[in-house]
């Protein structure tokens, strides 16, 4: 059986300084990288902004999706125009494509601490409003340009025609479609129960659908199992990368054959393709909680390795988990002629 990635204790992952700009700056845990390398599609890192500083310029990304889940502390969001407080157990989720700049400002006079969630795309665009920069990823990490530099598509090239009958430069970017997303509070979510029992049960709070509807790229809930409980049998999936974070509690993790403990602050990544199955049990006699994080793919396979059950999810349908056992062959129940 191939192995999975163990669990780490966030703490024990070592601070990371963003830069060295006197008004920018945190400090970070790059909890991903620290699992899996460059080999993960979904950044998770814990960052803490001092007091006085800003996490980073404003920007926003055209195909990234981009979450903050605070943990301790406050620090006021700059959303476009608008200044928004948050505090601990407060959430945000960026959409991709939202055309509002985004940063974070600590004024208080304490560090602010959040869990940060990424995705990673190669071809990103990412721009920067308040200094009017864009920055093409794809070209190189240094591929920032002014975008008052407007250009024709037929400046520079040998066409055989004067400057004055060329077509004219195309112009601004289309407005923002809609008001951004702002944050919300854990608290004001109302859980969904899970079940009760006897050995599958608890809740959940599926924070990014509280935040921004239906329409995301990457899902991040708070699950709380009852005690003794899990909210579902171990699984594995062949597309989509899964994480965790532990916030309270004791909680095993069951993966494959092992029983491993787990206390707050220790996170853990399931690649995608990864096929050792894996659940979380409140192992105490209280609550326990811990973020769930996980992409969202329409055509993901899920395998339930206890059961010996598979879903298809490109099936769209309620009746899409099959019998592993039931196999058949590529012409069976075809006319073949025989």
């Amino acid at each position: 059986m191939a192995t999975s990635p163990k669990p780490l204790s966030s703490s024990a992952v070592p601070w990371e300084e963003s830069n060295d700009i006197p008004r920018f700056g945190t400090r970070y845990r790059p909890l991903s990288f620290a699992i899996a390398g460059e080999a993960h599609r979904v950044g998770v890192a814990i960052e803490e902004l001092a007091t006085g500083y800003r996490s980073n310029p404003s920007h926003y990304h055209f195909l990234e999706e981009e979450h903050v889940y605070v943990l301790d502390g406050a620090m006021t969001l700059r959303l476009g125009e608008a200044a928004l407080p948050m505090k601990a157990g407060d959430y945000v989720c960026f959409p991709a494509g939202q055309r509002v700049g985004h940063h974070f400002v600590n004024d208080g006079d304490a560090p602010c601490s959040f869990v940060i969630i990424g995705e990673r795309n190669p071809n990103e665009v990412v721009v920067y409003p308040d200094s009017n920069k864009v920055l093409v990823r794809s070209l190189g990490r240094r591929a920032i340009f002014d975008m008052a530099a407007i250009r024709g598509y037929w400046d520079g090239e040998d066409t055989g025609l004067s400057a004055q009958a060329l077509p004219p430069a195309v112009g601004a970017a289309p407005a923002p479609a809609g008001p951004p997303k702002p944050p919300v509070a854990a608290d004001a979510i109302e859980w969904d129960i899970e079940g009760t029992g006897p050995r599958f049960g608890g809740r959940s709070k599926h924070l990014t659908h509280a935040a921004v509807g239906p329409n995301y790229h990457v899902g991040v809930l708070i699950e709380s199992p009852a005690p003794g409980m899990r909210l579902a049998p171990k699984h594995y999936h062949m597309l989509e990368e899964e994480h965790a974070l532990i916030l309270d509690g004791e909680v095993t993790l069951l993966l494959g054959d092992e029983r491993i403990a787990l206390n707050p602050g220790d996170y853990v990544l399931f690649p995608a393709g990864q096929k050792v199955g894996h659940s979380f049990l409140n192992s105490g006699s209280g609550p326990c909680s811990y973020l769930m994080i996980g992409e969202r793919n329409p055509a993901d396979v899920c395998v339930y390795a206890d059961s010996n059950k598979v879903q298809v999810r490109a099936l769209n349908s309620r009746d899409d988990i099959f019998d592993m056992a039931a196999v058949r062959r590529y012409f069976d129940g075809e006319d073949t002629g025989d």
